[in-house]
């Protein structure tokens, strides 16, 4: 079970107090975060781009469905670990002859967590969509699934659709891709040439995909756009993934190379925006 070492209800009433699971966008707090304890997995810890805050991220499957999510043009905000009401966990599962989880060693029913509490547009309103990522062993696994019963019951009771992920389900191609392209960003303290720099840039690559075809590959076209414009060697290739990160060069995500592919492969939207540049200024 995820938490301290060792779990009480005065610990619970604490991170209640904190506003632990409340919020919205940069301003939500996780019911758990990844350094207050040691885990038998590997845990990350991202920036994420819309809701510019850390995600505390428990396994390599939530790691890669947060990167689905995110990518999403309709989804808005993404709240992880996120808290269920106690109370309502114990008396569904009392209702469905299902043990209640209690945190190991201890008399303490457990606060069950959702992997991910995500903010959707749907025809044009904002919908909540919940979401568990699992491996495939705990697909095979009765207590596992007895757990995720709960959740399902839990949000269908509450109006929202629920959703379990697999790692055997994630395109695993097209997570690593946007990992790729999102790896773009400034990273915190990171500066740019000058302020500016990576937006005049991106401007000159729009214009010149946009007005030229040219029979050559992404990588193959920013080598020549570096030694045009006087560039340090991939300065090109990260302008395109900061444009593949604003929509402006859309990628085909299942392709094994984005460098790899031909610039025909790519579409160019009109114009580009205005670049988000994490850590930037």
């Amino acid at each position: 079970m995820r938490g301290p070492k060792k779990w009480t209800e005065q610990t619970i009433e604490r991170y209640l107090k904190e506003g632990r699971g409340k919020g919205e966008g940069p301003n939500y707090k996780p019911w758990l975060n990844v350094g207050e304890f040691s885990s038998r997995g590997r845990v990350h810890r991202i920036r994420g781009l819309k809701t510019n805050r850390e995600h505390q991220l428990f396994s390599d499957v939530e790691r890669d469905l947060f990167m689905l999510l995110e990518w999403s043009a309709d989804v808005t905000d993404i709240r992880e670990q996120f808290p269920l009401d106690r109370d309502l966990t114990m008396e569904i599962a009392a209702a469905h002859g299902i043990k209640h989880p209690y945190y190991p060693g201890t008399q303490t029913p457990a606060v069950m967590t959702t992997d991910f509490l995500v903010t959707k547009i749907y025809n044009g309103h904002p919908v909540l969509v919940a979401f568990n990522a699992k491996t495939t062993t705990e697909a095979e696994d009765a207590r596992s699934l007895e757990k995720l019963e709960i959740h399902r019951l839990y949000w269908d009771g509450m109006g929202f659709a629920h959703h379990v992920v697999f790692d055997s389900t994630i395109p695993k191609v097209m997570t690593r891709n946007i990992e790729w392209i999102r790896g773009a960003q400034l990273k915190d303290g990171e500066r740019e040439t000058y302020p500016g720099f990576f937006n005049e840039y991106a401007r000159r690559m729009t214009d010149e995909l946009v007005l030229r075809q040219r029979n050559d590959t992404l990588s193959g076209y920013c080598e020549k756009f570096d030694i045009k414009h006087g560039l340090e060697p991939g300065t090109g290739l990260r302008v395109a993934r900061l444009l593949m990160q604003s929509r402006v060069l859309m990628p085909d995500l299942n392709e094994p190379s984005l460098p790899a592919c031909p610039l025909q492969a790519y579409k160019v939207t009109a114009s580009v925006g205005q670049l988000r540049l994490v850590g930037g200024n």
